[in-house]
C-alpha cells in the first residue's frame, strides 16, 4: 500500500496496517477500502500523510480518502480509514467534472450521452452492450458523475472501471450454474424484504390536448322558423326571403353547423346570445355538403344562435339570379346527422392525446394495488406513454440475503472463484427456498486474512416475479436431486449441455506441453493447432512459426473476421485527430478539440456542424469548401458603364450605329460555374439589322483566359425581349473571370440597341 501527498509529488509506502482490511464491492458503486493502522517508526512518514482527499494505492487501484478518524493512544497515534475508489473523486473535481451547457431534448443513443460528458475527461468508455435510444429531459449542467448516474438510471445499464476505462453492460459479470447451498458452501443466511409503497397498477395520460372543445355525440335541428321556406325538404331546405330566420339551442361551449354550399346559395349571419355576430356565405362553385366551427370558445352554458338569411353574397353572383340567392340549410327528422352538432369542455381523460393503463404481472400474486397516475407530455402514442408507466411503477420488492461464503477450494473441493454481478443458483434446504438466479449484490471481502468473504444476494435490477422464491418441494426438486447430491442435468439450457458434450468429446485432442499451457491440435492437420496460456489465445497454421488469429491483453488481432450482424453500438474508433462512433441510431465523426464540430448520418440525413463538409465536382473544383459555398450568383457590371466611343445611353438602352464592333459593358464573376447566362433585350432601327456579342477575348490581366464569344443577329425594326445567352466559360477555377457585351449596325447611320435585364451563373 502507498500514500500520496496531496500534490502527488511525493509517495511513501504504508506499512504494518491491520490485516483486518475490508474492501467492499457493490454493483454500479465500485470498491472502497476500510483498514486502520498505527503509527510507528517503520511507517511514520507515510502515515503523517494520511488526510482527507489524500490518495492511496492498493493492489494497483487508486483510492481517495473520505473518512479518517485519528486517536491518541499511549505514546502512539491510531488511524481509522475509509476510502473510495477515485472514479468517484475525478468525476467532481477533475477540471472539466462540471458540464455546464445542455443538450437539447430528444431521443439519443447511450454513447451520445457518455461522449457528451466524458470528452474533457481522463477516462475513456466502452459501450459492451446493446441499449435502445432514449430521452433523458435537460441533461447537462451538472457534475459528471451526477449525469452519470442519470444515464445509469435511464438506460437501466451497469458499469464498471478498469484502469481509466468506464465499460458499460447492461448486466455486469457472468451466469454461474455452480449454486449456493447451505451448510455446504454457504452458512448464517438471513433474509431482508422491504415492499415499502408497493404497487402493482398505474395510469397515466400522454401530452394534454390544445383543442379544449370536444364534440359531445349530439346532433340538432334549427327551431323557431321565421318568414318564407320554399324548400323544407330532407335533407337540405332553403329560404330566398331576405330577413328570414331559425334559432339554434344548446348547451355547451360552441357548434359545428352544416350547410349545403351551392351555385345558387347566399349569405347567413349568426348571432350568439345577441352579442357575438358571424357571417357564412353558402354560395360556391360546385354543389357539395360543407360544415364550419361556430362560437367555438364559447363558455359551456346555455346557448342561442339566431340565424339571419341576408341575401346575395356580395363577391358571388347566383346562378338563379342577382337577388335570388338561397339560403341553404341542412335539417332531417330521418337521418343522425341534422342541422348542427354541439361541443363542450374536454373532462378528465378526454383532455390527453392519449390515455393507458399497465398492470404488473405481480397483480395475480397481490392483487391490484394502484400507484398515483403519471402525466407524461412526451407520449402521444400508447406504446411510448405505456414505456413510461412500466419505468415509474413501483412493482418491485426488494428482497435480499446476506450469507457467508466459504472456499471449498482450499478443501480439495470445486468452487468456482465468485465475484460481485454474478447469477447463481440459491439453495436453504431447511427453508424449503430456491432461487433459481439470484445475484450478487455485494461482497464485503478480507484479502489480508484467511476468513470467507460475506455477500449480499439480491434483486435490485429484477422485479420480484423474476428472482423471487418458490417455497413448493416439487419446484426445489426441479433443480436439485438430493439423492444424488447435485444440480440435475436438466436445469441446463440445451446449449450449454450440448457445449459441453463438445468439449468432453475433445479431450482425446487436448496437449498440456510444459511451459505451453494447454495445446488443442487438429486431428488431421499437424502443424494446425490452438494454444491457450495465461498472456492469450492463439491459432496457428505453420505449426506455431506465427499466429496470425489471437486475443491477447494488448488486443485482438484476425486476418479475417465473419459476422452475421454487428451490434453497431459498440464500435468506438477513437484516433489522435477524430473520434467516430457508429451506434444504432447514427454515425457520428466528432473533432476532439471542438465539442460542436461534428458530422452525423441518420435515416433522417446528414448533418454538419460548423463547416467540416468539402463537396468537389467530377471535375475536381471544390463547389463546398470548409463549410463554405464556394459559389455565387452575382455577376457585377464595371461603373462608370464601360462603353466603347461611339456607343451612347438612350434612356435604358445602349446604342450604336458604327458597323465596328464597340463595348456596351463590362462584367465580371467569380469563376465558379461552367455556364454564363446573360438575359438581354435588343432591336435595330427600320431598315438596319446587326449583331450583339458576349466577348470574353482580348480581356488584359485574366490569368485564366479562355477565347470564346457568342453572337446573335438583330434583325430591323423589331424589338426582342428577354432573350437567353448562354456562354460556356469552360472548367470552373474559382478565379476571377470577365467579359464583354459588345454590338455592331451592319447598315451606315442604322442604330442597333441592347440592355441588360439579368445575368447569372448555372452548371
Amino acid at each position: 500500500m502507498f500514500v500520496y501527498n496531496l500534490a502527488k509529488t511525493q509517495k511513501e509506502r504504508l506499512t504494518d496496517y491491520q490485516q483486518d482490511l475490508l474492501r467492499k464491492w457493490k454493483v454500479n458503486d465500485l470498491n472502497s477500502i476500510s483498514f486502520s493502522v498505527f503509527r510507528n517508526d517503520v511507517n511514520k512518514d507515510a502515515f503523517d500523510l494520511l488526510d482527507n482527499e489524500i490518495f492511496i494505492e492498493y493492489d494497483n487501484v487508486n483510492y481517495v480518502i473520505r473518512d479518517i478518524s485519528k486517536v491518541e493512544l499511549g505514546e502512539t497515534v491510531a488511524a481509522t480509514i475509509t476510502a473510495e475508489h477515485e472514479f468517484f473523486w475525478r468525476t467532481m473535481n477533475e477540471p472539466k467534472a462540471y458540464v455546464y451547457t445542455t443538450l437539447a431534448d430528444m431521443d439519443r443513443s447511450i454513447n451520445g450521452y457518455m461522449d457528451f460528458i466524458f470528452r474533457d475527461m481522463s477516462y475513456t468508455f466502452t459501450i459492451v452492450d446493446s441499449f435502445d435510444s432514449q430521452k433523458i429531459e435537460s441533461f447537462g449542467g451538472d457534475y459528471v458523475l451526477a449525469l452519470f448516474n442519470k444515464i445509469l438510471d435511464a438506460f437501466q445499464c451497469e458499469f464498471e472501471v478498469f484502469g481509466k476505462e468506464v465499460r458499460i453492460y447492461n448486466r455486469i459479470s457472468s451466469q454461474k450454474s455452480y449454486p449456493f447451498r447451505s451448510k455446504h458452501n454457504i452458512s448464517d443466511v438471513t433474509k431482508k424484504g422491504s415492499s415499502s409503497n408497493f404497487c402493482t397498477y398505474i395510469k397515466g395520460q400522454g401530452k394534454k390536448l390544445e383543442d379544449k372543445n370536444i364534440l359531445k355525440g349530439e346532433s340538432k335541428n334549427l327551431e323557431s322558423l321565421t318568414g318564407t321556406w320554399d324548400d323544407k325538404t330532407d335533407p337540405y331546405w332553403y329560404t330566398d326571403q331576405v330577413g328570414a330566420t331559425f334559432k339554434m339551442m344548446w348547451y355547451g361551449t360552441g357548434i359545428r353547423f352544416w350547410y349545403l354550399q351551392d351555385p345558387s346559395g347566399g349569405q347567413w349571419e349568426f348571432k350568439l346570445d345577441g352579442d357575438q355576430t358571424a357571417t357564412l356565405s353558402t354560395w360556391g362553385k360546385t354543389t357539395e355538403v360543407k360544415s364550419i366551427q361556430l362560437f367555438i370558445d364559447a363558455n359551456e352554458q346555455a346557448h342561442t344562435i339566431v340565424a339571419t338569411f341576408k341575401g346575395d353574397d356580395s363577391k358571388n353572383t347566383p346562378s338563379t339570379g342577382k337577388g335570388k340567392s338561397r339560403g341553404w340549410v341542412r335539417a332531417s327528422s330521418t337521418e343522425n346527422l341534422k342541422t348542427f352538432e354541439t361541443y363542450r369542455l374536454r373532462k378528465d381523460d378526454e383532455q390527453y392525446a392519449v390515455v393507458a393503463e399497465y398492470t404488473s404481472p405481480l397483480a395475480e400474486q397481490f392483487g391490484i394495488r394502484p400507484q398515483a397516475p403519471i402525466q407524461d407530455d412526451d407520449a402521444t402514442t400508447e406504446a411510448q406513454l405505456i414505456k413510461s408507466l412500466k419505468s415509474v411503477l413501483n412493482d418491485k420488492i426488494e428482497i435480499s440475503y446476506t450469507t457467508t461464503l466459504h472456499d471449498l477450494s482450499k478443501m480439495g473441493g470445486p468452487m468456482p472463484k465468485s465475484r460481485y454481478g454474478d447469477s447463481v443458483p440459491f439453495i436453504v434446504e431447511k427453508l424449503d427456498l430456491l432461487i433459481e438466479d439470484v445475484r450478487i449484490m455485494e461482497m464485503d471481502e478480507y484479502p489480508e486474512l484467511d476468513k470467507s468473504p460475506t455477500i449480499v444476494l439480491g434483486n435490485s435490477r429484477q422485479t420480484y416475479g423474476q428472482a423471487a422464491f418458490n417455497a413448493t418441494k416439487a419446484q426445489l426438486d426441479k433443480i436439485y436431486d438430493s439423492r444424488k447430491g447435485k444440480i440435475r442435468e436438466n436445469v441446463y439450457s440445451d446449449r450449454i449441455k450440448i457445449t459441453t458434450q463438445a468439449l468432453i468429446n475433445s479431450l482425446t485432442q487436448l496437449e498440456y506441453p510444459e511451459g505451453m499451457g494447454i495445446l488443442a491440435r487438429d486431428p488431421n492437420d499437424y502443424n494446425r493447432f490452438t494454444v491457450f496460456r495465461s498472456t492469450g489465445l492463439g491459432i496457428t497454421q505453420n505449426g506455431g512459426l506465427t499466429f496470425d488469429e489471437a486475443i491477447t491483453p494488448l488486443g485482438i488481432n484476425t486476418s479475417l473476421l465473419t459476422a452475421g450482424q454487428i451490434k453497431t453500438n459498440n464500435i468506438q474508433i477513437i484516433g489522435q485527430d477524430n473520434f467516430f462512433y457508429w451506434d444504432g441510431v447514427e454515425l457520428k465523426a466528432l473533432s476532439p478539440d471542438d465539442a460542436e464540430k461534428f458530422v452525423r448520418l441518420t435515416s433522417a440525413g446528414l448533418y454538419v456542424a460548423k463547416g467540416a463538409i468539402t463537396i468537389k465536382r467530377a471535375d475536381g473544383f471544390a463547389l463546398v469548401e470548409d463549410g463554405y459555398a464556394n459559389w455565387d450568383f452575382s455577376v457585377d457590371e464595371a461603373t462608370p458603364f464601360h462603353l466603347s466611343n461611339g456607343v451612347t445611353e438612350v434612356g435604358r438602352w445602349r446604342t450604336t450605329t458604327n458597323t465596328d464592333k464597340g463595348d456596351a459593358g463590362y462584367y465580371s464573376f467569380r469563376h465558379t460555374s461552367r455556364y454564363l447566362y446573360m438575359n438581354l433585350a435588343f432591336y435595330a432601327e427600320g431598315g438596319g439589322n446587326g449583331y450583339i456579342y458576349i466577348d470574353g477575348s482580348g480581356i488584359t490581366g485574366d490569368t485564366n483566359y479562355v477565347s470564346f464569344y457568342t453572337d446573335h443577329s438583330i434583325g430591323n425594326d423589331y424589338a426582342v425581349f428577354g432573350k437567353d445567352f448562354v456562354v460556356d466559360v469552360g472548367q470552373p477555377t474559382g478565379g476571377l473571370r470577365s467579359v464583354y457585351v459588345r454590338l455592331k449596325s451592319n447598315v451606315t447611320g442604322k442604330s442597333v440597341n441592347v440592355r441588360k435585364i439579368r445575368c447569372w451563373l448555372r452548371g
